[in-house]
């Protein structure tokens, strides 16, 4: 499975980092196989990596950390077509919790 989270306070952040997080600290989703495709199939995905430098790809954990980072990210995915954002709603919808806490979207792929 693949999850993309969510830490709902800084110190639900450090406890992540350190693998420590107790019930309430994620807003997590999980993704299966064909919704992860359809999402990399958008293109969102590069153009996260590329204008972030940062690597989300299948077998890697990543992150995207910080309210500018945050907010390139909501931006890149605001010039979805209408059908590639309906695949990658989830994406966006942990993109604002990330930016409402001040914390992150943790992808662990």
């Amino acid at each position: 499975m693949k999850y993309i989270s969510v830490p709902t306070s800084q110190d639900a952040m450090q406890r992540l980092d350190f693998d420590e997080s107790i019930e309430g600290d994620l807003i997590e989703v999980t993704i299966n196989d064909e919704l992860f495709q359809a999402i990399i199939n958008t293109g969102i995905i590069s153009q996260l990596n590329q204008f972030i430098e940062v690597n989300i790809d299948e077998f890697e954990d990543e992150k995207i950390v910080g309210i500018h980072d945050l907010t390139m990210a909501k931006s890149i995915l605001a010039q979805l077509s209408p059908s590639d954002f309906a695949n990658a709603s989830l994406l966006v919808s942990q993109i604002d919790k990330a930016i409402e806490y001040d914390t992150g979207v943790f992808f662990y792929f």
